[in-house]
């Protein structure tokens, strides 16, 4: 068991006994030794050649006790690799989260950083690790590498929570930006049937419509059950959804992590009906062609893409680009943005704005107009009407 004493810390003479004579250590090794007790009630000492440099030492841990910032010297040579793991054991989030965390640690972080101690990392060293993961043959994107060093940071903010280290070197590193998203083709509204006309079955028609005209994510548009439509009520309610993670299929809550319910247009029920009668409102909606839970690369090249080309249109549309067209029929329709927020199961409008923006673009148009028509409709052949005009003069 470590010792234990009270709190006390001071420096100690190693050549000179307290009366003066000199002790068995005289001459030999460093003379000056500080001596202090850490939190947990364990004497910790260090050596120093002059008086000056261990009275100083005592002093800084006395003040990083007092302001409970105090790190063990020793705790710092415990592993990057060591923290990282202990961050990602206490994280806590939805599988595919905890999934992409894992992977990107494996690939990017422990490679360069699993046997360095935590002491050991500068600002410096992770700045370059960040540019060099972008260069050469085996260059990620900025996005990939801005996710590896958030990643870091959080695991490093975890090791300064633990004292492990007193300052999180990564804190002040500027990451790469994430650049722009990607605005994928959507389909106008001819455009959004004639590609209907030419998928290859009922189903495959139906849920197209489904993700093009009620905005549903493919995990959540294969995971929607019978029950889950409601033809009186003319809605679809969004609770649940399928994640593949690592080639394995597993339910989930939607991103949100709450329910949701988006309108059901009466051409998408007339679709729907079919497809649902006789079925238990347990029962998958989609399901593949052999059964079992429909994936979306499979359904891509099978029915979306031929469907696409045959329509005449943009070949490389994905799966979650039909989202981007019910947004955009969504708008013409006059919904508003936290409307369209609601609708397409957005965390807040702030974001759906920044991924749609591009759509509110032409309620510019046409607005000088009716300014001019709410501030100045009191005006009355280029005069403007008093509605208490004073009483003429005598």
């Amino acid at each position: 068991m470590p010792q234990r004493r009270n709190r006390r810390a001071g420096v100690e003479d190693l050549w000179r006994l307290s009366d003066g004579s000199p002790s068995k250590r005289d001459g030999q090794g460093l003379r000056w030794r500080a001596r202090w007790v850490d939190p947990s009630g364990r004497e910790r000492t260090k050596a120093f050649g002059r008086k000056v440099d261990a009275q100083r030492h005592v002093d800084s841990v006395t003040t990083a006790l007092t302001t409970s910032t105090y790190v063990d010297p020793s705790a710092g040579r415990s592993t990057v690799g060591a923290a990282v793991r202990r961050y990602l054991d206490g994280f806590t989030g939805k599988p595919k989260t905890v999934s992409s965390y894992e992977s990107v640690a494996r690939s990017r972080i422990m490679p360069r950083w699993a046997d360095v101690p935590l002491d050991a990392v500068i600002p410096s060293d992770i700045s370059a690790w960040l540019a060099d993961m972008q260069r050469g043959p085996e260059a990620v994107s900025a996005a990939r590498a801005r996710h590896a060093g958030l990643l870091l940071r959080q695991a490093l903010d975890r090791a300064v929570d633990d004292r492990l280290i007193p300052l999180n070197p990564a804190a002040r590193v500027k990451l790469p930006r994430a650049g722009k998203k990607r605005t994928g083709p959507r389909l106008g509204v001819d455009e959004l049937h004639k590609v209907a006309d030419q998928m290859p079955t009922a189903t495959d028609r139906a849920l197209f419509l489904t993700l093009a005209t009620a905005g549903l994510r493919w995990g959540e548009a294969v995971a929607l059950r019978v029950g889950a439509v409601e033809f009186d009520r003319q809605r679809i309610t969004v609770s649940r959804t399928y994640v593949d993670i690592g080639g394995r299929i597993t339910e989930d809550v939607p991103k949100s992590h709450a329910a949701r319910w988006v309108p059901l247009a009466p051409a998408l029920a007339d679709e729907l009906r079919p497809l649902l009668d006789g079925k238990p409102d347990d029962a998958d909606v989609f399901t593949a062609p052999g059964g079992g839970v429909l994936r979306s690369g499979n359904w891509t090249t099978r029915a979306l893409r031929p469907a696409l080309r045959a329509a005449g249109c943009d070949d490389a549309m994905r799966v979650h680009d039909l989202r981007g067209t019910f947004a955009s029929i969504a708008v013409q329709a006059g919904a508003n943005i936290k409307a369209l927020q609601r609708a397409l199961g957005h965390e807040s409008a702030t974001l759906t704005l920044d991924t749609y923006a591009d759509l509110y673009e032409d309620d510019l148009t046409g607005l000088g107009e009716r300014i001019n028509s709410a501030a100045y409709s009191l005006r009355t052949g280029g005069q403007e009407k008093d509605e208490n005009p004073r009483p003429e003069s005598l």
